[in-house]
């Protein structure tokens, strides 16, 4: 498995970094999707569960606690899935987890309980035990096609602290993409994407509860600075505060959200319509 490999990787990076005595600490970055369930229902309730096993908690448990759960190895050997890592591997990966996390957070993951039979004749996938639900009433970023739900900035925050000793962390990448921006231009050429500040602001909104709440967010790092190209789609979504004209010797224009974010960082406050996080 794939995953196996990279945090076993992982610990082995961690291994030789603490050997070194450089004094510092060593922390991956991980891409989890915060997963919510249709209903209360038992069944909607476990096909989430069983999306964060194996999805999130994949690498979350042996990268912080050392060790692959037993539910989750039983249900590997059961689908014909599990092989035997070699004794040696399994000690490296349990004294050599990480210092802390870097976690890249952009949309939820929505999931219900599967409404038809799995074919037994099909090669096992996750996709065994759930399925995707579309929320009905979603806010969307539509260039992208994500849902927009910046409660997931707390919900991970709290999934961490519960479940993960409270180990630091810092958000990685957090951002909104969006085409066709030269829309939103005023008559001075400035992007007025106030829909980004909003964005941006409502996903800080809720990670400064979960530190009030004694989350260990040590910090946001946003995605991006200036508008960058992607290996997928090129220049069609625009994520920085920073505009470039493709068309104009990449000439560079800030936009409404940098310095709004200039001030953010100058004031160290966040002024939302309802209140003000300090």
């Amino acid at each position: 498995m794939w995953n196996y490999h990279k945090v076993l990787a992982t610990a082995k990076a961690v291994e030789i970094y603490r050997s070194g005595n450089y004094g510092g600490r060593i922390g991956c970055i991980l891409n989890p999707e915060m997963v919510y369930a249709r209903s209360n229902s038992p069944e909607d309730q476990k096909a989430a569960y069983m999306y964060d096993l194996f999805y999130n908690r994949v690498f979350f448990d042996p990268m912080v606690k050392g060790y692959y759960t037993e539910e989750f190895l039983e249900l590997c050997q059961k689908q014909s899935i599990y092989f035997d890592p070699a004794t040696e591997d399994l000690e490296t990966i349990q004294h050599h987890t990480v210092d802390f996390l870097g976690i890249n957070q952009y949309y939820p993951k929505r999931v219900r309980a599967p409404r038809y039979q799995w074919n037994e004749e099909t090669p096992f996938h996750p996709e065994r035990y759930y399925e995707v639900f579309d929320l009905p009433g979603k806010k969307m970023n539509n260039s992208r096609g994500w849902e927009i739900y910046p409660k997931i900035m707390y919900d991970i925050a709290m999934y961490l602290k519960e479940n993960y000793h409270n180990i630091p962390w810092l958000i990685t990448e957090n951002g909104m993409g969006r085409e066709h921006e030269e829309r939103y231009m005023d008559e001075k050429g400035i992007v007025q994407d106030d829909y980004r500040i909003e964005f941006i602001g409502q996903h800080l909104r809720y990670l400064i509860k979960a530190t009030e709440e004694g989350a260990n967010c040590e910090g946001y790092m946003l995605w991006a600075f200036t508008d960058c190209v992607s290996p997928m789609n090129a220049f069609k979504n625009r994520y920085g505060l920073v505009r470039i004209e493709l068309n104009d010797e990449r000439s560079r224009t800030l936009k409404k959200s940098a310095s709004w974010y200039q001030t953010l960082i100058d004031k160290r406050e966040l002024d939302l319509p309802d209140e003000i996080y300090k």
